[in-house]
């Protein structure tokens, strides 16, 4: 009888089972939305709201699978569509490629499953609303702000944007943190204050751990050097300002970690 009680290894190898089942049906029911979208067969001035109805259950059964791309790919796919005023032909081509790459994934494809940085560089970039990106040259770098605060975090992404580079968000410290692993940003930006922990905090995390030690990060606050509130920031990460001296001190960043 002992035989038949399935182990705890058992029982979560069946409900991830379950969920990549329930994110493989989302999958082909967006692939078959995005052609019927192309075709005129769904008005697109519907089907904006569908997309994201899908996109969020994308992002809600990624949690319960163990595999990185797809949380990443859900994620990105939220993001991007979260900038969405209305659709065109352009829009759902990127989407598709969102949905192409997921199910490469699905499908079994190592390659992709097991090199988040590099795929997630071969995304569609966000359009930020209110940001002509006629004239922007769109690079490869990554940016991962850490800002609950949606107002500031709006200022740090249109000036990074305005760049050319791809921005992704997190919303607490442990998203981040996460986020940072996955993904080798080539800068992370946190604010002061975040729910679980301050930025210095996070700042000491990403210094001690090896995998991210190296990895350049920037504080965003009010405070000025030699407050004695910055007396645990590392030495080698930067200060971003609010107010009048950000974009100087994003550029003296920038230029200090060489990133261009």
């Amino acid at each position: 009888m002992a035989d038949l009680i399935p182990s705890a290894d058992d029982v979560d190898k069946q409900i991830e089972a379950e969920f990549l089942a329930d994110l493989q049906d989302t999958a082909s029911d967006l692939d078959i939305l995005l052609g019927n979208l192309r075709s005129g067969a769904e008005p697109l001035e519907h089907g904006l709201v569908e997309l994201r109805k899908h996109a969020h259950n994308m992002l809600a059964q990624g949690r319960g699978i163990n595999i990185s791309a797809i949380h990443l790919l859900a994620h990105r796919l939220n993001e991007y569509l979260g900038e969405v005023k209305t659709l065109d032909p352009a829009i759902l081509t990127d989407v598709q490629t969102f949905v192409d790459k997921l199910q490469n994934v699905l499908d079994g494809d190592t390659s992709a499953a097991e090199s988040t940085p590099k795929l997630v560089r071969e995304l569609p970039a966000r359009q930020i609303a209110d940001l002509d990106f006629g004239d922007i040259t769109q690079k490869d770098i990554e940016v991962l702000l850490i800002i609950p605060e949606k107002s500031m975090s709006r200022i740090v992404e249109k000036e990074l944007a305005a760049c050319g580079y791809r921005i992704s968000h997190a919303r607490s410290a442990f998203e981040g943190f996460k986020l940072a692993l996955q993904t080798r940003p080539e800068l992370v930006i946190s604010a002061m204050e975040l729910r679980d922990m301050t930025g210095i905090d996070l700042a000491c995390a990403f210094a001690a751990m090896p995998q991210t030690h190296a990895m350049p990060f920037a504080l965003l606050t009010s405070y000025d050097w030699g407050n004695p509130a910055l007396d645990r920031l590392p030495p080698r990460d930067a200060l971003l300002r609010k107010g009048p001296t950000f974009g100087s001190d994003l550029a003296e960043a920038l230029a200090r970690f060489r990133i261009t």
